[in-house]
């Protein structure tokens, strides 16, 4: 967080307490000094083992056009690690960091806008009353010709529900829908001859999220109130699914799992602040959740100029040890290694307590995505099958997500290994060998 400073000044922000500090405070960015030890204690956790792949910039506004000197000593200290850098930005100042974007390779920007101009101005709200979607969308636009991904979110409530409509036939009128497709056509091309190609053009997205605005519940909406009216206005329900934050998360692991691209995930954290987030915001304080950050009650430790190690609280234990197993309401549920008992910002807000569960809509998320990505499949490859039963076996064995038959190749002595040692270099090893997935025989065992 190169500043907590922002020039908008968004109604549902969840910062909002970061303007109760005073213009001085949110004026401060973070310094050379600070900026070295944050990076020296990285290269200290990566000497002890730990992975490092990836640093985001985050606010705050990251990408005020004043703060451009301090974006990129960050960045710099980033290359040097060889991490790979994103940003959330409301992208209202983006035009002041193209050459930025493309110098430093930033893969990807995540900016939001909340509807038509109209809707949008209200709900996006510059600091000085100032419009903001031309600009928003214009500086996209110029994010895209320089091969940057952008990802673009809309906050859902009350107030814009209805203008979803009008959002995607703007963004169509402006030639983001068709360039896209232009776009992955280009790069499915280039792929067949390259499989990492990519076009110098980068990759189009959108996608809804409902907001979640404590302070006035009253005007949020539901994940299904998004899908509802997405389908409503034409979306078949994929393409609703490939465009709502929480539906499409469990949709593409499923389709990943089904067409045996990835593993089944058994992580027990619920995100990133579970699992080895770090925000380091302006002043060298360490919070594990974005949600928080500026909270002292939220701060998990703190570096300072000349330390080259975070200095840690229990605040840090509370987050990374709050796993489902952990979670007596999880700890019989069939849902567990799906939600892995949702956020704990949400769960602190609405019961005062970071340790309950907090389940949302993931059993109707789950219902929606599953039975759909199923039935897919089974439309690829059993709609002949019902003809004959062997040809039925071998379709319930193409849907199977059991690693029963993996699993069951062990050697007793690997059984051994897996559960005595801490190397997850020697785990994968042995899982690899197993040939998890039939596909990996015939490109080698243990290459891929």
């Amino acid at each position: 967080m190169p500043t907590y400073d922002c020039n908008f000044r968004c109604p549902y922000c969840f910062e909002q307490h970061r303007l109760k500090k005073g213009q001085d405070w949110l004026d401060s960015t973070m310094s050379d000094e600070t900026i070295e030890a944050v990076f020296a204690a990285l290269k200290d956790y990566r000497a002890r083992g730990y992975t490092l792949s990836h640093c985001s910039f985050y606010g705050g506004e990251p990408f005020l056009a004043k703060n451009i000197g301090v974006v990129k000593k960050i960045a710099d200290k980033a290359g040097e690690l060889g991490l790979s850098i994103s940003a959330v930005t409301n992208g209202y100042d983006l035009e002041a960091y193209m050459d930025f974007l493309e110098e430093y390779k930033v893969e990807s920007i995540q900016v939001t806008v909340d509807g038509t101009a109209e809707l949008n101005d209200r709900r996006r709200l510059h600091k000085d009353g100032l419009p903001t979607y031309d600009r928003i969308l214009n500086n996209a636009e110029l994010a895209l010709q320089r091969g940057v991904a952008v990802h673009l979110r809309v906050n859902v409530g009350k107030e814009n529900l209805h203008g979803m409509k009008d959002l995607v036939d703007d963004l169509k009128a402006r030639g983001f829908i068709a360039k896209e497709e232009e776009r992955a056509k280009e790069e499915e091309e280039l792929r067949k001859t390259d499989p990492k190609a990519k076009t110098k053009r980068g990759m189009f997205s959108y996608y809804f999220k409902a907001t979640t605005d404590d302070a006035h519940p009253e005007k949020n909406v539901s994940e299904q109130d998004t899908m509802d009216e997405m389908m409503k206005i034409g979306f078949t329900a994929e393409e609703a699914v490939a465009r709502q934050s929480q539906y499409s998360r469990i949709w593409n692991h499923m389709q990943k799992l089904f067409q045996k691209k990835e593993y089944p995930d058994f992580a027990p954290g619920y995100c990133g602040a579970e699992q080895g987030m770090l925000v380091v915001d302006p002043f060298g304080r360490v919070f594990t959740c974005w949600d928080v950050v500026g909270k002292d009650e939220g701060m998990a430790g703190y570096i300072r100029p000349g330390m080259n190690r975070f200095l840690w609280n229990f605040d840090k234990a509370k987050w990374r040890t709050r796993t489902v197993d952990l979670m007596k309401a999880c700890q019989a549920c069939p849902y567990a290694l799906i939600c892995r008992g949702g956020c704990a910002s949400r769960s602190n807000n609405a019961y005062g307590d970071y340790f309950r569960e907090f389940c949302g809509e993931i059993r109707e998320i789950f219902a929606f995505t599953a039975s759909r990505a199923a039935g897919k499949e089974w439309e690829k490859h059993c709609a002949d099958a019902a003809a004959g039963e062997a040809a039925m076996d071998a379709c319930a064995g193409e849907l199977t997500l059991s690693l029963a038959g993996p699993v069951s190749r062990f050697t007793e002595a690997e059984r051994q290994k897996i559960m005595a040692t801490t190397s997850q270099k020697e785990i994968f090893d042995i899982v690899k060998s197993a040939v998890f997935f039939p596909e990996l025989e015939e490109a080698g065992k243990g290459n891929s």
